[in-house]
């Protein structure tokens, strides 16, 4: 799925192995919507941890942060979203805004 609205691009694949999804472009407020529909299809369908590949994210804000953290904390008990690979820049917003350790949430080492 690639989506376009207000001058962000946003492109959002699915991956089966490990399940999740590759998400690359700009995560913000005009496309984090979408984005978090396809992460809760994708948490819906699967079992277990589901991984977002963010490493061709190159701009993300609070919105798309936000669509990480609620829903690696409505997994449930032993399950988690694992962020990884990812940008630096992603992972230093990440640890910045103190999510690293938010519930549900693991960022691949």
């Amino acid at each position: 799925m690639d989506l376009e609205s207000d001058g962000a691009s946003l492109s959002v694949r699915r991956i089966a192995d490990p399940p999740g999804l590759r998400v690359g472009g700009e995560v913000d407020t005009t496309t984090a919507g979408e984005f978090g529909e396809a992460l809760a299809a994708v948490v819906r369908c699967c079992d277990g941890d589901v991984r977002v590949d963010l490493a061709g994210v190159t701009f993300i804000d609070l919105a798309g942060l936000r669509v990480l953290a609620d829903t690696a904390a409505e997994l449930g008990p032993g399950r988690a979203l694992v962020l990884g690979p990812m940008a630096g820049h992603v992972e230093h917003l990440i640890r910045l805004v103190g999510w690293d350790t938010a519930p549900g949430l693991r960022l691949a080492g």
